[in-house]
């Protein structure tokens, strides 16, 4: 059985995805174009289609998809890197997009960020790493991960 805690926690986070996933909805982007639109903003130009997998929390196939329709709308373009390694970058028409659909959002996100001190909110974030370690290691103590 699941503790409430657990049960408040996993709500929190698919809340908190839903939050996004609606106002990727609202600008009119498709989840996956939101989230690599975002991490482009968000790390810059020049990211590999490896990268923006770890960055979105996506797999390898649904990351090419997007990128394909993206490069189809002039959104995107891919340029060779060393080797075998392609970076993703905004094309003139994306930046314009990232203006207009994604900033916005990103302020939405920092001006909530704000309803913090800055002692609460390195608090918190110092509570979910922890978070997280503990659950990846008690996965991979039960060979789970």
């Amino acid at each position: 059985m699941v503790e409430e805690r657990q049960r408040r926690l996993n709500n929190l986070e698919k809340d908190i995805d839903s939050i996004f996933t609606r106002a990727a909805v609202h600008v009119g982007l498709s989840d996956s174009a939101f989230d690599i639109l975002y991490a482009l903003e968000a790390y810059g130009d020049g990211c590999s289609q490896k990268d923006l997998c770890e960055r979105c929390w996506m797999g390898k196939q649904t990351i090419n998809s997007s990128i394909k329709r993206l490069c189809e709308q002039g959104i995107l373009e891919k340029t060779a890197g060393p080797g075998r390694t392609t970076t993703i970058n905004l094309t003139a028409t994306g930046r314009a997009l990232v203006a207009e659909k994604v900033r916005p959002v990103i302020e939405a996100e920092t001006a909530a960020m704000h309803a913090f001190s800055p002692a609460e909110l390195a608090q918190a974030l110092d509570l979910l790493e922890r978070y997280r370690n503990a659950l990846a290691n008690a996965l991979a103590e039960k060979g789970l991960v």
